[in-house]
């Protein structure tokens, strides 16, 4: 689950201009809550938004000029794990 803070920020960053948001997660479930959270966020306000997704990191540029990024990180016991 992730932080209640984390909805806060995203809220922030929508509702007001010169603020970005830029999270990174180590967990892949976590990382994926946290897109569908702000997508959700970004319906539920109805702020329009470009779409850049690279692997692993997505970014909202939002119509106030504000962005936000998510992206994920493997740690490396992670990568030693596969």
């Amino acid at each position: 689950m992730i932080p209640e803070e984390f909805e806060t920020a995203v809220e922030k960053v929508l509702s007001n201009s010169g603020f970005d948001l830029k999270v990174v997660f180590s967990e892949l479930e976590k990382w994926d809550e946290a897109i569908f959270l702000t997508l959700a966020l970004i319906n539920e306000k109805e702020k329009d938004f470009l779409t850049i997704q690279e692997s692993f990191k997505v970014e909202y540029l939002l119509e106030n000029g504000n962005v936000i990024t998510i992206a994920f990180r493997p740690t490396p016991m992670d990568l030693l794990e596969e």
